[in-house]
């Protein structure tokens, strides 16, 4: 990366400071928080001196671009906000930016038959290249997404510029370009069909042929695929001598292809804003602009319940719509197909709207959304099975939303979506660092920012979860309790995933819930009075409802592996017990763990303040006695506790 002012290289410093600042023109002018800046710089495992290295090269940073102004305060490009930082530069001073916009103007000449003119300006936009893009954080996740953008927007316009000199006659030299780009993607059978078509014109037909055989083989051998429609047509043209077909036609208009009076704007490299979820947006809007230049991309954004898969595409339809696409949402009920007796009435709607849609991007771009594939009747899986494989050159994204455990069914869908390059992003729970951003930009004040930790243990990360969290707290500002309540629509959660529960799991969940977080699971099986091969089994099925997690890194630890999926989840639990079952089970857990300890442990003081009246006052007695002052209470004991405390 370089920075210049009035033709002067300016000197940015050490690596981490010139990742920062490529961090910083990412977000395209938006505020990057410190928390934020810290995770990327650091790929998630900052060091205690983050946060003060941060501030320190924000300072060399802004002396070295804006040496006039001496104070922040006075800063116009490296601005500094409550929440963080941001880079106002405008787009013009980053080659990135003219690189895109010499891309559309290539494609825009050529659309109108100047493919001369259309040549010089795609051949003047790779000039602007000079290596990899964001070689200066390649080791860093944040710019993973960025850089393939570009990458494969640069493949685009290498394949215009081969296209275009094979219009002109130019047939040597497409051959060239042609072989040039298999080299770069051995599997794009789009670059082996121009490379046949160059051969063709340049009378070797039978060599031709054998590129057709030599490719055929080559997706065999590593994709266990067969040739692509696009690629038999172009063998069978060459053996039929179909010229009409095997002559490129001209390029028709992509970025710039919105009716007289509009214009078509592909989103910008940041994309839309959503805390916690920069990443996977970036990612994903750089699919928009791939659809936006002429190509049809697919995405599937799986995750568990509350992760945030609808919001994320709420965001991209709406900066599809904002950049001049044609946007289409639908969504898979499962209760339709062959075995319900009922019209698939999503499939009838998706080929409707997938048929427009792909008509229309014949003259601007087209963005759809289906929601819950998971649902999906086998007749709308195969359609897009199909249609993934047949529709590869329209001007089209497709974002298809799944649960994280979608069947064997869906999963075979995903694994042939995968073949045709379809971006498969998982949704995984959020940090303690977006949790703290969330906090203290979405609640507007209302929720203290030193209750993000305890936001972040009771939600687990879940966004869904968080958002209630937050509006709970929020609501609850004019009368602070030492004790979030759970919100009404979790204690639903919890109860609709308890009733789903065999009566057996129903009370494992229960015996866990007494214990902890990290359940003991051989407490768990004491508690429950089953063996603990039957607790294990068991406790798969609330796996399955998503009260339980399982880590496997956790084995050798006493909960085998097992936790609540969220804090906020134990407590809806708890609150399903009638008070006087959660006592007696937590005066049983004190006694069985004082069989293995003795009294004097502090996880047995929890379970017997919160065991009230269940547990005799002598042993009471015994357990608290060993607790002073000095050491106090847990905190989930403090908050629960009765005189005895």
């Amino acid at each position: 990366m370089e920075v210049q002012r009035d033709n002067e290289v300016l000197d940015l410093g050490p690596p981490k400071r010139r990742a920062l600042l490529l961090r910083l023109l990412l977000a395209n002018g938006q505020t990057v928080g410190v928390d934020r800046l810290c995770d990327d710089l650091w790929d998630g495992s900052p060091p205690p001196s983050a946060m003060s290295s941060v501030h320190a090269h924000i300072s060399r940073l802004r002396m070295v671009l804006e040496p006039e102004r001496a104070r922040k305060e006075q800063a116009k490009v490296l601005r500094s906000v409550p929440t963080g930082y941001a880079l106002r530069v405008p787009p013009d001073m980053l080659d990135s930016v003219r690189f895109e916009r010499m891309v559309q103007q290539a494609h825009a000449l050529s659309s109108r038959g100047r493919i001369g003119e259309a040549r010089q300006e795609a051949e003047r936009s790779l000039g602007v290249w000079r290596g990899a893009p964001l070689l200066d954080a390649y080791q860093h996740r944040f710019a993973e997404g960025e850089a393939a953008r570009l990458e494969a927007l640069k493949l685009s316009v290498e394949e215009l510029c081969t296209t275009l000199l094979l219009q002109e006659g130019q047939i040597a030299q497409a051959i060239i370009g042609a072989e040039r780009l298999i080299e770069r993607d051995p599997l794009r059978e789009a670059s082996w069909a121009m490379l046949m078509r160059a051969l063709y014109f340049a009378g070797r037909h039978a060599e031709a042929l054998q590129r057709y055989e030599t490719v055929r083989a080559l997706l065999a051998r590593d994709l266990g695929l067969d040739p692509g429609p696009a690629l038999r047509e172009t063998q069978m043209a060459i053996l039929r001598h179909d010229t009409t077909t095997l002559r490129p036609p001209p390029q028709r208009i992509l970025l710039a292809a919105a009716p007289p009076g509009e214009t078509v704007t592909p989103p910008n490299a940041a994309g839309p804003s959503l805390p916690g979820r920069e990443r996977e947006l970036t990612r994903l809007s750089g699919l928009l602009r791939d659809a936006a230049t002429g190509h049809t991309r697919w995405a599937v954004v799986t995750g568990a319940p509350g992760t945030g898969k609808t919001r994320i595409a709420d965001e991209l339809v709406k900066s599809a719509a904002a950049a001049g696409f044609d946007t289409a949402y639908a969504r898979c009920t499962g209760n339709t197909g062959p075995q319900s007796g009922v019209r698939d009435r999503t499939l009838d709607r998706l080929v409707r709207t997938m048929d427009t849609l792909t008509d229309t991007a014949e003259a601007r771009p087209a963005f759809c959304v289906l929601e819950d594939v998971h649902r999906a009747s086998a007749d709308v899986r195969e359609f897009l099975s199909s249609y993934a494989r047949s529709v590869r050159h329209a001007s089209l994204c497709v974002l298809l939303t799944a649960s994280d455990a979608p069947g064997p069914d869906t999963e075979r869908l995903l694994a042939e979506l995968a073949v045709c390059d379809a971006e498969q992003i998982e949704l995984a729970p959020l940090t303690e660092s977006d949790v703290r951003q969330i906090v203290s930009t979405e609640a507007d004040g209302a929720v203290p920012a030193d209750m993000a930790p305890e936001m972040f243990a009771l939600s687990g990360g879940n966004p869904f979860l968080l958002t209630q969290l937050v509006k709970q707290a929020a609501s609850r500002r004019d009368t602070p309790d030492e004790r979030l309540p759970v919100p009404p629509a979790i204690q639903s959660i919890v109860r609709a995933r308890l009733a789903g529960l065999s009566p057996a799991a129903r009370q494992v969940v229960e015996c866990a819930a007494v214990s902890g977080d990290e359940p003991d699971m051989e407490l768990v099986s004491q508690l429950a009075e089953m063996r603990i091969g039957v607790v294990l089994e068991l406790a798969d099925q609330a796996v399955a409802a998503r009260l339980l997690s399982w880590d496997e890194s956790r084995l050798t630890q006493a909960s085998g592996g097992y936790r609540f999926t969220a804090g906020v989840l134990l407590r809806g639990v708890l609150m399903q017990l009638s008070p006087a079952r959660r006592q007696i089970l937590h005066a049983r857990a004190a006694r069985l763990l004082a069989a293995r300890t003795g009294w004097d442990d502090q996880d047995i003081a929890t379970h017997v303040v919160m065991a009230g009246p269940a547990l005799p006052a002598e042993e009471s007695e015994r357990a608290l006695r060993f607790v002073s002052a000095s050491v106090g209470l847990p905190r989930a004991v403090a908050v629960g506790s009765d005189r005895r405390a």
